[in-house]
């Protein structure tokens, strides 16, 4: 092996470990994808079960992400008004790379980063009053993320000796695997009618694994992700409502603050609401949000405009869906002979 590649080939896997050092899985409808930022939001909703997922498509097929969670409201508490949740989040990321212009005028081959999660989650919902106005929730989330590079890098010495490189990226197939534990902590409060706000925060990552790209490198600890998050459900009348929402995450020196509007028309006779906004992502991306909520079903879709120095066409798009199902018994009624007096 030349001395070139092996230079090429370490700065790709820095490049790599950097990669996954910045970009921890995110989505713009983050009010579709509770269980992904904050493990105390599992089961805080009123039925029985709820299920969803996202699909995110970021840079014209760079980047692809869909996401799956599931979970319920399945056990009532130590008090007759609290309740536990419990829950599960899986997720799959692809990245894949761009192609490396070499002085030769040769290209590199692309290669694809693939990271993924199964997660389980539980949480306590406690309420400070019977009529469950105020409820403070403490969760915790624990499973196995992995990832994996498909090996199809390529380097300039190879390409110049027609397309025969002498040594092969080292465990390019083999996934690594790893213990991920999350925890967080939100609060909902019922203010007049039907609004309603939440606040959280959460923090992921909190035993820092090792999240080196190979077997046998060098240790790549993946710092604690910090999340902060806010939202506030507002009736303005029969007709209206608002909903504001924020989103502030760090990852290592990372930041990112996303700050959200919807405007929703109710449709009263249709069991329907009608959504549209625009969110800001700082210093990144406008972001144009849409929505419907028909009965107990929720759909939505947004659009990034990237604005940074990654101009178009590497925008995001996203659609979510979520469904909550209330399943209840019927009360049993034991029957009853009506025997009128004459």
């Amino acid at each position: 092996m030349t001395f070139k590649f092996r230079i090429i080939q370490l700065v790709l896997l820095t490049l790599a470990s950097g990669f996954l050092y910045s970009q921890d899985i995110h989505f713009t409808q983050f009010n579709l994808a509770p269980l992904s930022y904050n493990p105390a939001m599992t089961g805080g909703f009123y039925g029985s079960i709820r299920v969803g997922g996202i699909y995110r498509d970021q840079w014209a097929s760079v980047y692809n992400t869909p996401s799956f969670y599931l979970d319920s409201p399945i056990l009532k508490g130590f008090r007759k008004q609290d309740w536990i949740g419990v829950g599960i989040f899986a997720f799959q990321d692809e990245a894949e790379s761009e192609y490396i212009p070499f002085a030769s005028g040769a290209q590199s081959k692309r290669g694809t980063l693939t990271t993924g999660g199964l997660l389980s989650s539980a949480a306590y919902h406690f309420a400070l009053d019977e009529e469950r106005n105020t409820v403070i929730a403490l969760g915790g989330q624990f499973g196995t993320l992995s990832k994996k590079i498909d090996g199809q890098f390529e380097f300039e010495d190879g390409i110049l000796d027609n397309g025969q490189t002498q040594e092969q990226l080292p465990d390019k197939d083999s996934p690594k695997s790893y213990l991920d534990i999350s925890a967080g902590l939100t609060i909902t409060g019922r203010t007049t009618g039907e609004s309603f706000y939440r606040l959280g925060i959460s923090a992921m990552h909190i035993n820092k694994p090792d999240n080196a790209v190979r077997g046998g490198g060098a240790s790549t600890e993946l710092p604690m992700r910090i999340i902060g998050y806010g939202t506030y459900y507002m009736d303005l009348n029969e007709k209206f409502l608002v909903l504001p929402s924020v989103l502030f995450q760090s990852l290592g020196p990372a930041s990112e603050l996303d700050l959200q509007g919807m405007v929703g028309y109710k449709i009263p006779s249709e069991s329907t609401v009608l959504k549209a906004g625009l969110g800001y992502r700082i210093g990144d991306a406008l972001q144009v949000l849409l929505g419907v909520d028909y009965k107990d079903l929720r759909v939505g879709a947004s659009y990034d405009l990237t604005l940074s120095a990654l101009s178009s066409p590497h925008n995001g798009f996203e659609i979510g869906v979520a469904y909550i199902a209330k399943i209840y018994k019927r009360p049993k009624v034991d029957p009853v002979i009506f025997c009128p007096r004459f």
